[in-house]
């Protein structure tokens, strides 16, 4: 490891636009260039399912709103793969050799084993697809009110059905299929589709058919509608607050999800609601085995509920991903990001780690010294990774902790969401405090910094800097300096040891803070950027980088400011620096690393 290499790390959000454009007084050198590494992909795939089907009990099929699919084999369910670049919005299986995904346009084929894309079928968005239990046909259907058939591996051209959207077609057979509108009328294919059967004047959302005698249909009202041999009756109230999905393995057994995480279920004539089934969520797709006694019914958070006497425990098979939140550097060859589900991964030099648990719920930033780091959490909790490992979760606050940042393994510093300031030992948390200072005049600290000499510096949306901890001076106390004299939000900074810190605020602007003896110098701000810049570091040779939301960066060395052309980031997140030659930036899902000399 390298002593003393990084410091000033911080992590705070943004949203990107384009370049830095204007110029900054004093000193201003020609752009330095750093070059940055192709994007890697850190956080993974995944997230926000669309549809779900199991043709047995052993198999299922799931495709998300990000393009992936994931497959359940003899109960196990795969990691979510990506296979197209728009959503998925659903999948329907024959067999467990025999699958279908759609997006807005094209279809995706699973033949057992792999997916193969079948372009351009049709010119409207489709909604919904369905296949014959263990047949070869398959029908999708559209915006457009149009339906689309497979069979034998050829589509046909889209077939006028309807004269408004088509949400949902169920077939049970090869050539008898169900599809239902928008405006409440249901359609029959029987080799031709038939006129509309008028059910409601609410909207069709889910159709399942069970035989080619039946079919069950579910309403936006929360009505679920029956047909037999051709004629459509009602068991009204099914699902108050209006049913999303609707699933039928028998003419008695069906399954009801509605908009607010309930669940209802068919057993023989009648239906039994349970409340709340999926609690904090809701679910978006169900589906029961043909002829079975199991139904598998899928979250907007990516859990998987088995029913069959009653609903099963909750299995996470497509979690929503992550968002990077922060990034901090323990050494030239030990970089460490972390992200809202709580996961860190470590950056050796050369490549990304798998995502490690932190035990945080979500991480909002992220600080380390050599070996040893800490993460923190909107919840106010607070994880040590030390030894190689994630550990010591503790809670240090009852309020969200927005930032860290560590001086030493036995220094570090934190910032929370009512304007207090936290200091680890190395061992504990002291309980938060206000550092002494008039918390009237701060409105939300956005950031802290700790150099290696343990001076601290925390900035605010009022352009306040609190300079605090046992390296501010002698005698060490802590003060608030209104560093932006334009009142604009301070949304990074990073210092170099107590001599050097650089400030930024959300107009484009950089603020220096030098110091000699008790001589104290604060800049004006200057423009120097067109975007927000979101954060900043530096490491203890003087050398400081900050970057805005557009991948833009300003440069700080030798008491001289230079502008750099742009990391193909876009929307930076954090960045955290290793000496001169090693910076590694993230956006919300990737992870960029400059190895140069700058």
């Amino acid at each position: 490891m390298l002593a003393g290499v990084c410091a000033g790390i911080l992590s705070l959000g943004g949203v990107g636009a384009t370049a830095i454009a204007s110029t900054s007084s004093g000193h201003v050198k020609s752009a330095v260039p750093v070059a940055w590494s192709g994007a890697k992909t850190i956080e993974p795939s995944g997230g926000y399912p669309g549809a779900i089907a199991c043709p047995t009990a052993s198999f299922c099929a799931e495709v998300d709103l990000s393009g992936d699919v994931a497959t359940k084999v003899a109960g196990s369910w795969s990691a979510p793969k990506n296979i197209d670049g728009a959503p998925l919005v659903s999948v329907s299986c024959a067999t467990s050799s025999l699958c279908i995904a759609i997006d807005a346009g094209s279809a995706y084929v699973f033949n057992g084993s792999t997916w193969v894309k079948h372009l351009h079928l049709d010119s409207e968005p489709m909604t919904s697809i369905s296949c014959a239990p263990s047949g070869t046909t398959c029908i999708a259907v559209d915006t457009a009110g149009r339906a689309v058939r497979y069979s034998a591996g050829a589509w046909s051209s889209p077939t006028p059905v309807a004269a408004v959207a088509l949400d949902a077609v169920s077939c049970a057979s090869n050539s008898v299929c169900t599809a239902v509108d928008a405006e409440g009328n249901a359609y029959t294919y029987l080799g031709a589709w038939t006129a509309p059967a008028k059910l409601t004047n609410s909207s069709l959302t889910s159709v399942s058919c069970p035989t080619i005698h039946n079919c069950f249909a579910g309403a936006d009202s929360g009505v679920v509608f029956v047909e037999t041999n051709g004629t459509w009756t009602n068991d009204p109230g099914v699902i108050s607050e209006g049913i999303l999905a609707l699933s039928c393995s028998s003419t008695t057994s069906c399954a009801a999800l509605g908009g607010e995480g309930q669940a209802a279920t068919l057993s023989g004539s009648s239906w039994s609601g349970e409340a709340a089934v999926f609690p904090s969520d809701r679910g978006v797709s169900v589906s029961c085995v043909p002829g079975g006694a199991s139904c598998s019914a899928i979250t907007y958070a990516g859990n998987v509920r088995i029913h069959t006497s009653g609903w099963g425990l909750s299995t996470a098979v497509d979690s929503p991903p992550g968002r990077l939140t922060g990034v901090g550097c323990g050494s030239a060859k030990f970089f460490v990001a972390v992200d809202n589900n709580g996961d860190a991964f470590n950056w050796n030099g050369s490549g990304w780690s798998a995502p490690h648990p932190t035990g945080l719920a979500s991480a909002s930033g992220v600080s380390c010294s050599g070996a040893f780091c800490v993460a923190v959490s909107v919840s106010g909790d607070a994880s040590i990774y030390r030894a190689g490992a994630w550990g010591h979760r503790s809670t240090a606050d009852v309020y969200a902790l927005t930032a860290v940042s560590c001086a030493t393994a036995t220094y570090c510093a934190a910032v929370d969401a009512q304007n207090r300031v936290l200091i680890y030992d190395g061992t504990s948390w002291a309980a938060p405090s206000t550092e002494g200072v008039q918390t009237s005049r701060i409105r939300g600290y956005t950031a802290v910094s700790c150099a290696p000499t343990k001076l601290c510096v925390a900035v605010e949306t009022d352009g306040n800097e609190l300079f605090f901890g046992p390296g501010v001076g002698s005698p060490s106390t802590p003060f608030l300096k209104q560093a932006d004299v334009y009142y604009e939000p301070l949304t990074a900074v990073a210092c170099a040891n107590t001599s050097i810190c650089v400030a930024f605020d959300e107009q484009g602007s950089t603020i220096t803070y030098t110091a000699s003896g008790v001589t104290r110098n604060w800049t004006v701000p200057v423009l120097f950027d067109t975007h927000r810049f979101t954060s900043a570091a530096c490491t203890s040779v003087g050398y400081c980088l900050g970057m805005d939301d557009a991948g833009g960066y300003a440069a700080y060395y030798a008491h001289a400011w230079s502008k750099g052309t742009h990391a193909p980031l876009g929307a930076n997140v954090a960045v955290s620096c290793a000496g001169r030659s090693t910076c590694v930036a993230v956006n919300a899902t990737q992870g960029f690393a400059s190895t140069s000399p700058l």
